[in-house]
């Protein structure tokens, strides 16, 4: 058994959210186009003789049986019936709150790493399975790269890859709770859904510019009316020359979609008084093995 295993778990950004209906366990409906990319944390495994340790070099994540991670490691040697213990460490690149995925591409990093460290040979599957217990954007998080992802987001269809396009992130440095932003989000009840074959279709023609037409998060109604700032954002980064521009997931993470990469400098520097800025791209892989 190796002594440490590296992976880098990729962040997410929501190219399109809709909030379709509520299921009677609580859990919300959603259909959404989700996209990882080239912001990642670095996910550090070590075995030990028993028990589950968390260290991170972020403060603002719990380092016990609150943090996703942990309780990722503890399902894992539940199903097994492994007896032996974990150390996880969590380099955080990806912003704690920010609506970027990160805790979940860290727990599904978690679950893949182990799967190896421990050589238990799950296969992806009873991975997925698990993953769906443990939090809605895990699966995706286990894939990675573009997908249309439906109901819990248990129910995940690959789209064509796309690499070449740059997006603008611009954090504000205001975590948002995911779960009060669905406690206020308004279920317009809706018959529209997306179609796999014209977004595909869409990506193949354009790349991720063929989606900029319809960049939609149902969840922007509720975080924009307690923070304005964010449609301040928006407005100029569409004013500078951006072909795109959303809040992804539950925020507060606002990006722009850019066809090249000079003019993405240019919004990044214009916007760095506005938090936390980053220049990425879209990628076709979650997580990748150091």
């Amino acid at each position: 058994m190796k002594k440490e295993l590296i992976i880098w778990a990729a962040g997410k950004i929501n190219l399109y959210l809709n909030v379709l209906g509520r299921y009677q366990d609580g859990y919300h409906e959603i259909e959404s186009i989700m996209q990882s990319v080239t912001l990642s944390d670095r996910i550090t495994l070590r075995p030990m003789k028993k028990g589950i340790r968390v260290i991170s070099n972020n403060s603002e994540i719990p380092l016990n049986e609150k943090n996703l991670s942990w309780r990722t490691a503890n399902l894992f040697f539940q199903q097994t019936k492994i007896k032996e213990g974990l150390e996880i460490e969590i380099y955080k690149t990806i912003p704690p709150g920010a609506g970027l995925g990160g805790g979940s591409a860290d727990a599904a990093a978690t679950l893949v790493g182990m799967n190896k460290l421990f050589q238990t040979k799950v296969d992806f599957s009873g991975l997925l399975k698990w993953a769906n217990e443990l939090g809605k954007d895990i699966p995706f998080c286990l894939k990675g790269g573009t997908a249309l992802v439906r109901g819990k987001g248990e129910n995940l269809t690959l789209l064509p890859s796309i690499k070449d396009s740059w997006l603008v992130l611009v954090y504000p440095k205001i975590p948002i709770s995911t779960s009060w932003v669905y406690e206020k989000v308004k279920i317009e009840l809706t018959k529209k859904r997306l179609n796999v074959k014209l977004l595909t279709r869409l990506i193949e023609k354009e790349g991720l510019m063929g989606l900029a037409s319809l960049l939609y998060n149902k969840l922007e109604e509720v975080v924009m009316e307690k923070l304005p700032l964010l449609k301040e954002i928006k407005r100029e980064m569409l004013n500078m020359g951006a072909k795109g521009s959303l809040m992804t997931g539950s925020g507060s993470t606002v990006f722009a979609m850019v066809e090249n990469g000079g003019k993405a400098k240019y919004i990044l520097h214009k916007l760095q008084n506005r938090g936390k800025v980053y220049l990425v791209q879209p990628t076709d892989k979650s997580l990748k093995e150091e």
